[in-house]
């Protein structure tokens, strides 16, 4: 099982082109204020009426346990909260997200020179990214109204917030 790795750290550059050791690995906007969130993107997974009270993902019996999938998915959303609270990001009603999918680790060395920064057509679809990011940071999300998102590859995972 290989182990997908972020970027290492989050950070609010307000134009700042220094703040990222080897910004060759990313395309990124400098001349935007943007926040970098050290998660790697997730999808939202779909529910069920169980999930609400099944908490336990480790429980001795096999049918309470949570799904792999919802542990996951709690983590990623509390991870993303945990650095938005810290860096005290508000969420406007217009977004424009960046989701850097990291190339997998199978990949050659010249295959992931030539993905990085490229679009990423795979699984899971934009909308569910878009919709894990908000359910983590917005209790009510209705008061969005526009939306840009691009899912691209990168040597490691993040999420990009322009400002």
């Amino acid at each position: 099982m290989r182990i997908k790795v972020s970027v290492g750290n989050c950070f609010y550059n307000c134009g700042n082109k220094n703040q990222i050791d080897d910004s060759s690995k990313y395309k990124i906007d400098f001349t935007r204020d943007f926040y970098m969130l050290d998660v790697i993107p997730m999808g939202a997974v779909r529910m069920t009426k169980s999930d609400t009270w099944k908490l336990n993902p480790n429980h001795i019996d096999p049918k309470k346990r949570q799904r792999k999938s919802v542990t996951k998915y709690f983590e990623f959303k509390n991870s993303l909260k945990f650095q938005a609270e810290k860096m005290k990001i508000e969420l406007k009603d217009t977004l424009d997200i960046v989701f850097v999918v990291p190339i997998p680790d199978s990949f050659s060395d010249k295959k992931k020179a030539k993905l990085n920064a490229t679009p990423c057509k795979k699984r899971p679809d934009i909308d569910n990214y878009v919709k894990a990011f908000l359910d983590a940071l917005k209790k009510e999300d209705g008061d969005v109204w526009n939306i840009r998102a691009i899912k691209v590859y990168g040597f490691k995972g993040a999420i990009i917030l322009y400002n």
